[in-house]
């Protein structure tokens, strides 16, 4: 008997469905393992003067004075990046320990919503893209800038850590959307509230710390040049963004906070030394971060985007020097870190070089693309592709691809692993801290430290360790080289007179 043959192509609309419910399902041991999060280190050190107004208040409105309060004290004591330090004064533990778990629904949520806008602006209304083009593209960019995150603690685990890099990085993501929506605004009632919009999150984003500014910053003033050279009706709008970005990253790099902090840190070099490091760092990263799966999101982005491009006004003249430019571009954000402490930076600080990587070379892919279908040797070609994609997608070309995402997913090793695996992706690793018992384990362990040191009948709390700790999260801030100030830490932000460790660990 002879079987019907199955049908051999996937519709773009099933792709899209397919690779929604892919990132939904991917995320959720995600979410789920935050229940079992607790606050950690500098979630402390930023939020005393918040804590004690919501204990002696229980008013909001006086834990975000104290909030202010206590951002100008870190501007003279710190370091001058305001925006970070409001933020991370009001982490979700202020109000009890319970509600840590919004931690990563903030920091995830916030950071999908903002990737979601940006790339809707860039894909649909600047390349006249289709929803389920859109769709695939967002969901093959997030998956893969969250499933290999360098940090996966430090960027959705870790509010005072994330909110500093991940979230600031968000914003400036964000930022830049609505600058794609303001210049494309017809009508005057859009382009004021988008206007009013972005001098906020430009005000936000020249808050965050210095390698986000640099980056927003260069990339503001390549904005202006070509809106001027264009003579783009928004030139003097972008010229005045600049100026005011400009002017929040002087205020900020003036605070008295930050010379203190600088005598801290240990092995700075001279400015031209930290921009050849920059370049020679960055190319590191680049090269390090190449992978199957990254090569799969090119793939997927430009074949989908292959119809868009090949209809859109763009000339896509200059690939080589637009390269370059952005080479520049994403190698500038490291020299911050380099001048001040001679090294990259933090995980936090990696992620955010990781995400712009990940963003960074996906338009790449696509103006080199756009560029080729304007190549006469190239557009036999171009135009096939384009016909197969109006056709959908073959089931053999999506097996491939789903092969080289799973083998590339097998390759995987993050810098502090010793082995590859599957296991060293973010929700696989989640995943397996909630199988293996390590979350609830160290949920109980955390709320046990934490009754005690809420307890005023105890004014002086001896702390146990805790093992077993997931690795997505922070771990145990015991264990932390600067154990004294952790503890002078517990003690003040819980009113306590004395917290030690217990004897014989």
């Amino acid at each position: 008997m002879k079987l019907a043959p199955l049908k051999q192509r996937l519709s773009n609309r099933t792709l899209a469905w397919l690779c929604v419910a892919a990132l939904l399902f991917s995320l959720l041991p995600l979410y789920a393992l935050s229940f079992y999060n607790h606050a950690c280190y500098d979630d402390f050190g930023f939020s005393i003067l918040t804590h004690d107004a919501w204990r002696s208040s229980g008013s909001w409105l006086e834990t975000v004075r104290a909030a202010v309060q206590n951002t100008v004290g870190i501007r003279q004591t710190w370091e001058g990046t305001y925006a970070t330090s409001f933020i991370s004064a009001l982490q979700p533990a202020v109000s009890g320990e319970h509600l840590y778990w919004l931690t990563t629904l903030i920091l995830l949520s916030f950071f999908l919503c903002s990737l979601h806008f940006f790339l809707k602006q860039m894909l649909v209304r600047v390349l006249k893209a289709d929803r389920s083009t859109f769709w695939m593209a967002f969901c093959a960019v997030a998956f893969v800038m969250i499933q290999f995150v360098p940090d996966l603690s430090e960027a959705f685990f870790w509010f005072n850590g994330g909110v500093a890099y991940t979230l600031m990085w968000s914003f400036m993501v964000l930022r830049m959307g609505v600058w794609v929506r303001f210049a494309h605004a017809e009508k005057k009632g859009a382009r004021l509230i988008f206007g009013l919009l972005l001098v906020l999150l430009t005000v936000i984003v020249g808050g965050a710390k210095y390698s986000t500014v640099l980056f927003a910053l260069l990339a503001e003033a390549l904005i202006a040049a070509w809106a001027f050279w264009k003579k783009r009706r928004y030139r003097f709008v972008s010229l005045l963004c600049l100026l005011l970005l400009a002017a929040c990253f002087v205020f900020s790099a003036a605070a008295p906070g930050n010379t203190v902090r600088a005598a801290t840190l240990m092995g700075g070099v001279s400015a031209p030394v930290a921009i050849l490091q920059s370049f020679y760092f960055g190319f590191a990263l680049m090269g390090s971060w190449f992978s199957l799966p990254l090569l799969v999101v090119w793939a997927l982005v430009a074949w989908q985007l292959s119809e868009a491009l090949h209809g859109c006004a763009f000339r896509f003249n200059h690939p080589l020097w637009i390269t370059i430019l952005s080479v520049c571009l994403f190698c500038a954000q490291l020299a911050p870190t380099i001048y001040t402490g001679n090294y990259l930076g933090d995980g936090r600080t990696v992620n955010t070089y990781f995400y712009t990587f990940v963003l960074m070379s996906c338009a790449l892919v696509l103006y080199w693309m756009g560029w080729l279908a304007r190549q006469k040797e190239y557009r036999t070609a171009y135009a096939a592709i384009g016909t197969s994609r109006k056709d959908g997608l073959r089931i053999g070309a999506l097996a491939a691809a789903i092969v080289l995402l799973i083998v590339g997913c097998l390759s995987y090793r993050p810098d502090k692993e010793a082995e590859q695996g599957l296991q060293n992706m973010a929700s696989l690793s989640a995943l397996r801290s909630l199988l293996n018992g390590d979350a609830k384990a160290y949920d109980e362990a955390m709320s046990k430290r934490d009754a005690a040191l809420n307890d005023p009948a105890q004014p002086e709390v001896v702390l146990e360790p805790v093992e077993d700790i997931p690795e997505a999260f922070m771990g145990d801030a015991l264990e932390s080289d600067n154990l004294e100030y952790v503890l002078n830490l517990y003690a003040e932000y819980y009113e306590k007179q004395r917290v030690t460790v217990a004897e014989g660990e």
